[in-house]
């Protein structure tokens, strides 16, 4: 560490061996000195000096749990004590019982404040930041320490964002020009168009098209709602017209309120499914825990009994090796069964949707109203129970289920009764049952995993609720086409160096005379020094016709790898019909940052002796405002052209910003005359002539950087900062404001007087502007009035800054210009 003091004073030295201070010296200022003057140097007289900010550090707790956070250092003046902040969201985070810590009202005040101190919080506490590694040490004493929240965000920290207009679209025309007949165009437009306004989120989606033949033009609406947050019940609450969740029941579209859990407002470690894993620990202990191989987790335990019960959702890739390393180096290991099916949730977690509302089908003269529960509670690492209900006029319909966890894998058994009074053309009720099984596994001895695996049979006077709005109508056709039983599987099975297969499969069959249909595909893949290869074969058998198609595509880059070569890619098909063909596809990017796709192919076609041919080439060309797109195509008897824009424009209090992209959460920057500043999200879109531009694709209820890159700056303008951490809710427009210099940069040269390295420049308000560099060369962006070099604070040891600006064109500079100046004493 390294203190310093002004003149006359020294640099206190201290080194240090471990965590004891081992010696001690002191370096005198005076070997600083410039032209017989001494620089103040007292600000530095404190160890670890930090700039006053916002940072983004990684924080080891207790030297075992490491989150990302972030913290503010403040201070009133240099000459008093800093100040490391934290959030109350961040502190929440660290697990710590606050209901046990002294002084309670103490405690409670502080937790108010908009600057929470370790020191100040936590009896015996301490923190220690790091500015060259950007790294935090959190010691909290063992009497205090809790079980950290990996991920935890508090909702305090959710940004509703500004209130705003958006209308995400894209927008193309089609044009069909036959050898014979006459030619026509298609116009569509599909919007996604909203306002936030104070907490609520107002959205419509909808789709116009136009044909210029036979001038019909149409509008539909998809749906239409309003949606917020209920932090408590990290939940949202949606009012007009939406869609059911499927975990239960089926989805359907309907119109009326939602009250629904979103794990999206959990942190990732308390999301999805994954077991608790319970030992013992005889010693200070290291627990690590691998699936399939890699480490997911590690952490340092005390002796005795322990719990790990935030481990990350990992889908369905095998069971958990846990391995307890003891201090003396002993290690005991064993198995955690880790299988799961998306009904399954972790012990004590809970998950509720309530629905009031009517069934949505434009094509019903009479919808029916209806009201839906669901709810599923994680029991234990083995059991999730779930179940729901529905009632409506005429129907109701019961579910109860289980999903279990077990060595072999995961299963969810269900059953749903139906009851519907009153059926047309009957004039009798229909009671049913539908039977669901779900497995899933990931065998790790042999590599096999089935992801999914389902099979669900249903009696012939079941009748889901979109069954008995269609029958209650009247629509026979509807009712013949009830299923009576469906097997889903997928399974993927990796051959190491050789390849993967996968295999998949669907076969339905009814209750009516229809023929059952039925589809499974077999693929291979591998990849290969030159490229990839895939092969697969299909099998779609319906209305008594078997038809097998085979397919193989090989991918080869074209030249060096890098970020722009091309790749060619080449698929040829035939079927059972023979219907032979051959396609292939030149594609790659152009630009810095990928703005440009392009993609041409030439196919060839022969069925049954009859040869057609075809080529074309579609390019998208991705500016800041929008993404612009183009097709051509060219057959034996027709041409084919059409052009696309895809976008989003966000109008708020301010004005209006355009994007490429079309998103659901964002962040508007705005950086007074950074126009022509890149972000730096690596898509390549620009600050506009008003310094602003939308970082689309945000993660809500999370942190997110949001960060400008320098390049592309005017020489006449510098950031500030450069990076800033928001976090936005589901569908937030968050505006994030970047504090920005302006004026001309210069570098003054001090040709006559004598000062000091280090010295201090500041305004005629005594605000700090810049330092003295090396060579008594100062650097300055603008003018400024009044400009004073200040190296103590003896009246002999200032001096007024002078310096004359170019005139007329020599204002206009392309870089930094050197200046001439003097600095007299006062």
């Amino acid at each position: 560490m390294i203190g310093m003091a002004s003149m006359g004073q020294s640099v206190t030295v201290l080194a240090t061996e471990g965590n004891e201070i081992s010696d001690k010296g002191e370096f005198d200022s005076q070997f600083l000195r410039g032209l017989g003057q001494d620089v103040d140097l007292s600000r530095y007289a404190r160890e670890s000096r930090v700039i006053p900010g916002d940072y983004e550090l990684d924080v080891l707790i207790n030297g075992k749990d490491l989150l990302r956070q972030r913290v503010t250092v403040t201070e009133e003046d240099s000459s008093v004590e800093q100040h490391i902040c934290f959030s109350r969201g961040e502190v929440e985070s660290w697990g710590v019982p606050v209901e046990r810590l002294p002084n309670q009202q103490n405690v409670a005040e502080i937790l108010a404040s908009d600057c929470i101190v370790v020191e100040e919080l936590i009896p015996g506490a301490t923190f220690s930041m790091d500015m060259a590694s950007l790294r935090g040490d959190l010691s909290i004493p063992q009497a205090y320490a809790g079980t950290v929240k990996r991920g935890y965000v508090d909702p305090s920290e959710w940004d509703d964002g500004i209130n705003a207009i958006i209308l995400g679209y894209h927008a193309n025309a089609f044009h069909n020009n036959p050898d014979s007949g006459d030619s026509s165009t298609d116009y569509n437009v599909n919007l996604n168009a909203g306002m936030n306004v104070s907490g609520w989120r107002l959205r419509h989606n909808g789709n116009y098209h136009y044909n210029d033949t036979n001038e019909v033009s149409d509008y539909t609406t998809q749906n239409t709602y309003a949606q917020t947050d209920i932090d408590r019940l990290r939940a949202k609450l949606t009012l007009g017209a939406y869609f059911t969740p499927g975990s239960e029941f089926d989805s359907i579209p309907f119109k009326g309120v939602q009250l629904g859990s979103d794990t999206s407002m959990l942190p990732e470690s308390e999301r999805g499914y994954a077991p608790v894993i319970r030992g013992t620990a005889d010693t200070n202990a290291r627990v690590t825990v691998r699936q399939d191989g890699n480490v997911i987790y590690e952490t340092s335990v005390s002796p005795g009994a322990f719990v790990i019960d935030d481990l990350y959702a990992t889908g369905y890739a095998g069971d958990l090796e846990v391995a307890v390393r003891e201090t003396d180096g002993s290690e005991k290991s064993f198995t955690v069964p880790y299988a799961s099916v998306v009904q399954m949730l972790r012990p004590g977690a809970s998950r509720f949707n309530v629905i009031a509302g009517q069934y949505d089908d434009s094509e019903l003269d009479d919808a029916p109203n209806f009201a839906q529960a669901t709810y599923r509670h994680g029991i234990s690492n083995i059991i999730t129970a779930y179940g729901g209900g529905l009632v409506a006029e005429d129907y109701s319909s019961a579910l109860v289920g289980t999903a279990f966890g077990t060595p072999v894998g995961a299963v969810a058994l269900d059953v749903t009764l139906s009851h519907a009074d009153e059926i047309p053309y009957t004039e009798k009720q229909l009671d049913g049952q539908s039977y669901r099984l779900s497995y899933s596994k990931m065998f790790n001895a042999t590599g096999t995993n089935f992801s999914l695996a389902t099979y669900r049979f249903s009696s012939e006077d079941y009748l889901s609720f979109s069954d008995f709005a269609q029958v209650r109508e009247g629509n026979i056709s509807s009712n013949s086409l009830r299923e009576r039983s469906r097997y889903q599987i997928t399974v993927s099975q990796s051959l190491g160096e050789v390849g993967n297969v996968n295999f998949s499969g669907l076969k339905r069959d009814y209750w009516s005379e229809k023929i059952d249909n039925t589809t499974y595909q077999l693929s291979y893949s591998r990849s290969f020094h030159w490229g990839s290869i895939n092969l697969s074969a299909t099998r779609n058998t319906e209305d008594y016709e078997e038809v097998n198609t085979y397919m193989l595509t090989a991918n080869i880059p074209i030249g060096d790898s890098g970020t722009n070569h091309p790749t060619m890619s080449t698929t040829a098909t035939f079927d059972d019909n023979d219907v032979h063909s051959v396609r292939t596809n030149l594609s790659g990017t152009m630009g810095e940052n990928s703005q440009l796709n392009y993609n041409v192919y030439a196919s060839q076609t022969v069925n049954n002796d009859y040869d057609t041919h075809s080529v074309g080439g579609d390019i998208n060309y991705r500016t800041s405002a929008s993404e612009l797109g183009a097709t051509y195509s060219h057959s034996d008897d027709v041409d084919q052209y059409s052009v696309s824009a895809t976008g989003t424009v966000v109008a708020y209090a301010d004005g209006v910003v355009f994007s490429p992209d079309r998103a659901e959460t964002m962040a508007l920057i705005h950086a007074d005359g950074a126009a022509g500043a890149s972000l730096s999200n690596g898509m390549g879109n620009r600050l506009d002539d008003d310094g602003e531009a939308i970082d689309s694709g945000l993660t809500p209820y999370r942190h997110n950087t949001v960060a400008i890159s320098p390049k592309g700056l005017p020489v006449d303008v510098e950031l500030e900062a450069t990076s800033r951490t928001v976090t936005p809710r589901r569908g937030a427009v968050v505006r994030v404001d970047y504090a920005t210099r302006t004026g001309k940069p210069m570098l003054l040269h001090i040709q006559d007087g004598a000062v000091p390295f280090g010295a201090e420049v500041v305004d005629g308000n005594g605000d700090y502007v810049s330092l003295v560099g090396q060579g008594q060369v100062i650097f300055l962006r603008g003018d400024h009035d009044g400009l004073r070099v200040v190296w103590g604070e003896d009246s002999d040891q200032s001096c007024l800054l002078q310096y004359q600006l170019p005139r007329g064109d020599d204002q206009t500079i392309t870089n930094y210009q050197r200046i001439e100046a003097s600095c007299t004493v006062e």
